[in-house]
């Protein structure tokens, strides 16, 4: 069982390594013509990519690239057959990888990473705009009542419910996109009103009430 267990990691081991050696090697040359060109195109020896290391003009030109530039030329010092051998398939398989990473993003983590961005700049607003309302209608109310847990929620449950809006309205209406701002608008309002709702009631009641002693008041004076 050891021997098994040790034999998967070796062998783990090993892929992740190949792997990341491939990514490197489809990452620094361009095409497989390039890596096994005969002549660099800007042939530097590995002794003056070294001094170039340590030398100060890192800040000019970038580690990055001076650590390409490196690799790249340890890599031209091996035959053209030997590259042909040990770093085509390598290169073949970073390539792979790189574009496998490249659509994997821009299908399905950047469209997800732009809708958390939103909902999080969304939920962010109306925190601020629901807060300054109860501030203008309770002016002695402090923010740390304001900002309950309970009105983060419903802010919070709010901001889902315009993004599900959001996502799911042009495939109710064709015309959504047309107007999609005046109509994210109009949600946001009826949102904002629905989680004030009780904050406006509340002040009403307090003004009647108010006005009520001020007439009980008038008329024990009259």
């Amino acid at each position: 069982m050891k021997n098994r267990k040790n034999g998967k990691k070796i062998a783990l081991g090993i892929a992740a390594g190949l792997t990341s050696l491939s990514v490197l090697v489809g990452s620094v040359f361009d095409s497989s013509a390039d890596l096994l060109e005969e002549t660099p195109r800007n042939p530097k020896t590995v002794t003056e990519t070294a001094k170039d290391l340590s030398s100060d003009v890192l800040h000019k030109k970038g580690l990055k690239q001076k650590a390409r530039a490196y690799f790249r030329n340890v890599i031209y010092r091996i035959p053209v057959k030997a590259r042909a051998v040990l770093f085509a398939p390598l290169w073949l398989l970073g390539n792979i990888v790189l574009m496998a990473a490249e659509t994997l993003y821009k299908t399905l983590l950047a469209p997800i990473g732009s809708l958390i961005l939103g909902f999080v700049l969304q939920t962010l607003l109306l925190l601020g705009i629901v807060g300054i309302c109860i501030k203008i209608l309770f002016p002695d109310l402090p923010w740390s009542k304001i900002f309950s847990r309970k009105l983060i929620v419903l802010i919070i449950a709010g901001s889902l419910f315009m993004c599900a809006c959001d996502l799911l309205m042009p495939m109710i209406w064709e015309k959504y996109t047309l107007y999609r701002r005046l109509s994210r608008l109009i949600i946001g309002l009826i949102v904002i009103l629905i989680i004030l709702r009780p904050f406006i009631k509340k002040k009403l009641k307090n003004h009647i009430s108010y006005e009520a002693r001020c007439d009980d008041e008038t008329f024990e004076l009259n």
